[in-house]
């Protein structure tokens, strides 16, 4: 990865300029107000916004599609464990540091003990009096499970017992080993080790200098990984922009709906996505299921792709080139246009590690290069990509963390010059022009005030139009459910296909309860599943779409009192050319401080959307209709085999009314999930953003009249200088003039800078 340091320095150099300028301006009372401490605050954040901000690229796939052999490459160090057999376990985020660090997050006990109770929510407590050891106690399972804590020894004997019965009776389906029995399993083998770094709270360890490497036993190993929330490696060196967080994220098509959540979740905070596809198996149904989603999310406009080249696996250069064609077709069936780039990953570690390379590795490397064809194509092909990358690197970095920043700086420094050519017409003013200044400045005072005392007590019915509007919309939503989200959500739990017959042949050994149990956890997996898939995305669309009508909202009352201070001042301008320059100075500075920065207020109150919009349940009721309902039909079975001697008794249709019942109960249960959300999002979401943004509002209309009188104030006092002080402070002007020029320039020719 090319090394292309941010370029802060020349940031630098414009914002002490501008400060200098700044400075200077204050040293004329009449040239300064209360917006030029605010730019100074300004300036003087820049640097560091910019050194906090960073751009996010994830490298995803599904699992063993070579995404932390990628990264690797990418950085050209061992940083991510990789290797036949490992599995990344959390998403790594990679980052420059002052020196080799990795930051381990874990989990509190609360987290850890909440996620094994949802595990173990509908485990059997009929109170079966077993063999002893050979289940868990169901009596004493159902009290530890309401107050579960593994670190009591008690509880994790329950747990053991618990997940002895999974592996025994249900070792796996046709997807795999069950989530919960792997979340069970994961918990139990990582605790001994584990157990004195987890707290109370959420804390960090952190490995460094000797014991760096340390921190690939964790990321690598699933058990000691449930443990932690979230793992960040700083690393040293040239190796690493500091402008940029690489994130090797976990396989896609984990089987874990909370490992997907998290995946997606950091896909849709990052400015770019590498998808690495293996080329020993091309495009698998798991990558469109993954696409799929990510498509789902609207994240395919910043996306490209890795045929991960397995040098070893490939006869030769037309076999390699067959599956890179068989990826794009794919792809393009999927109405995705792919940037697709064949390299191999291992192969571009080995050539940057060539020195420290032990001898099989070696002698591998050695052996590929021989295939000279396919080697010469994977390097064009890097080269390619290489370019690419950092072509568009260059921009999200500019667009991102640069361009923003200068176009306020040349807001700034834009004002700046008006206000010092205004000034040095008014300065030049004669007498008569000055007195009629002067009464038109009165009138102007006058309108203002009236019109801030009409703006004050009127913006609260114009704020409780808007929060009218926003209920209006949810409602529309949530009780007319004109998006079909709970129409749908009913739908898929109608026709969801729950496999009971996989139960059929253990129903008598494993005993009714627990086969329920694993029916509606199987059911709970696929509606999380359709909850990420296809609710979030339409959810946070909807929500995105009211933030933005908010901000809109509070937008177009700032203009529209703009306007009308504007024409006020209209109506006389031709008497003063100068002070109609000066309103439309007032408006730009009004423009700088406009806009109500929604996700600014969404961090200072902490605000987050509800966690579950729908949510799979077993209450009393339902437990007592499915056991009611599974008694009469092995009744009617018993009664029905009595009377035919030629029939079986079979499980299986009591287990199908089972399953029918936990869904018939949970299109209920989801219909009141969806009003509570609802309920939940106005409440405490929508409201407290409108009434944060209200006072946000407020404080700026404050701003903006007080900057009329301040306005006033600054005229007179300009008009009553004598000629001697008025042609001193006219060679202050012209000199603070031509600095301000060179500064713009500065800024307008930043693009063409370089980036090294």
């Amino acid at each position: 990865m090319t090394n292309k340091t941010t370029p802060i320095n020349s940031i630098e150099k414009i914002i002490n300029e501008t400060l200098t300028i700044l400075q200077r301006v204050e040293q004329i009372p009449q040239m300064s107000d209360s917006s030029s401490k605010e730019y100074q605050a300004i300036c003087r954040r820049i640097p560091d916004q910019i050194r906090a901000g960073r751009l996010k690229i994830a490298v995803v796939g599904v699992i063993k599609s070579g995404k932390s052999t990628f990264v690797n490459s990418l950085v050209g160090k061992e940083l991510v464990k990789r290797g036949a057999g490992v599995i990344t376990s959390i998403t790594t985020r990679i980052q420059k540091g002052r020196k080799n660090q990795a930051n381990l997050h874990f989990k509190s006990w609360d987290d850890i003990n909440s996620q094994l109770q949802k595990a173990l929510l509908l485990f059997p407590d009929d109170g079966r009096d077993d063999s002893p050891g050979d289940r868990p106690d169901d009596r004493l399972g159902n009290e530890i499970i309401n107050d579960f804590d593994i670190r009591r020894e008690k509880d994790r004997e329950y747990l053991k017992k618990v997940y002895q019965t999974l592996t025994c009776d249900f070792p796996v389906t046709k997807d795999g080993i069950r989530p919960q029995t792997l979340l069970i399993r994961h918990a139990l083998y990582g605790f001994d080790i584990c157990k004195d770094l987890v707290q109370a709270d959420e804390t960090v360890v952190r490995f460094e200098s000797k014991d760096f490497d340390k921190h690939k036993a964790y990321t690598s190993d699933p058990n000691k990984a449930f443990y932690i929330k979230d793992v960040c490696i700083n690393v040293f060196g040239k190796v690493m922009d500091p402008s940029i967080e690489i994130a090797d994220c976990q396989g896609a098509d984990s089987t874990d709906p909370a490992s997907l959540a998290h995946v997606l979740t950091y896909l849709e905070s990052s400015n770019l996505i590498i998808y690495c596809i293996s080329s020993r198996t091309g495009l698998r149904h798991s990558d469109i299921v993954f696409l799929k989603q990510i498509k789902n999310l609207g994240l395919l406009d910043n996306i490209l792709f890795i045929n991960n080249c397995d040098l070893t696996e490939h006869e030769n250069f037309n076999d390699l080139i067959k599956i890179e064609t068989s990826i794009r077709d794919n792809l393009e069936f999927l109405e995705i246009q792919p940037k697709i780039f064949s390299v191999s990953s291992l192969y571009n570690l080995f050539l940057k590690l060539e020195s420290k390379l032990i001898k099989k590795d070696l002698s591998r490397l050695k052996f590929w290069q021989e295939e000279k064809k396919m080697v010469q194509y994977c390097d064009l092909q890097t080269q390619k990509f290489n370019s690419f990358f950092n072509q568009v690197i260059d921009k999200n970095r500019y667009e991102l963390l640069i361009s923003n920043h200068l176009k306020r700086l040349g807001i700034i420094v834009g004002q700046l010059e008006q206000r010092a050519d205004i000034f040095l017409d008014l300065l030049s003013s004669d007498k008569s022009k000055e007195e009629k200044a002067i009464r038109i400045l009165d009138d102007l005072h006058q309108n203002a005030s009236r019109l801030e005392t009409i703006v004050t007590n009127s913006i609260q019915g114009a704020v409780s139009g808007l929060k009218d509007e926003i209920e209006s919309n949810i409602k529309d939503v949530f009780i007319q459910d004109q998006k079909a989200i709970l129409k749908n959500a009913r739908e898929y739990i109608q026709t969801a296909c729950l496999d009971v017959e996989q139960y059929r042949s253990v129903a008598k050994e494993s005993g009714f309860n627990q086969i329920l149990y694993l029916i509606f956890q199987e059911f709970k997996r696929k509606l999380d599943l359709y909850v990420i898939e296809d609710v979030n995305p339409r959810l946070k669309r909807f929500v995105k779409a009211q933030e933005e009508r908010i901000t809109s909202y509070f937008q177009s009352l700032f203009d529209s009192y703009q306007i009308d201070l504007y024409q006020i001042n209209l109506l006389k301008a031709d008497h003063h050319s100068q002070l109609e320059d000066m309103s439309k100075l007032t408006q730009q500075q009004n423009d700088f401080i406009a806009l109500v920065d929604i996700d600014n207020i969404k961090k200072i109150l902490g605000l987050q959307l509800p966690t579950r919009i729908f949510e799979a349940e077993y209450t009393p009721r339902i437990k007592a209709n499915i056991i009611t309902g599974f008694c009469l039909q092995t009744l009617s079975q018993i009664f029905f085999s009595l009377s035919n001697r030629n029939s079986v008794f079979s499980f299986s249709p009591a287990l199908k009314k089972a399953a029918v019942n936990i869904k018939k109960e949970n299109q209920k249960i989801i219909k009141d999930q969806f009003e509570q959300y609802q309920l939940s999002l106005q409440a405490n979401y929508f409201l407290p953003l409108i009434e944060a943004a209200t006072r946000d509002f407020k404080e700026k209309i404050s701003e903006r009249f007080n900057r009329y009188h301040f306005f006033k104030e600054e005229i007179e006092h300009l008009f009553s200088l004598k000629r001697s002080e008025k042609k001193d402070q006219k060679k202050k002007l012209l000199s603070i003039k031509q600095q301000i020029q060179k500064v713009a320039a500065d800024i307008a020719s930043y693009p063409e800078i370089s980036w090294e």
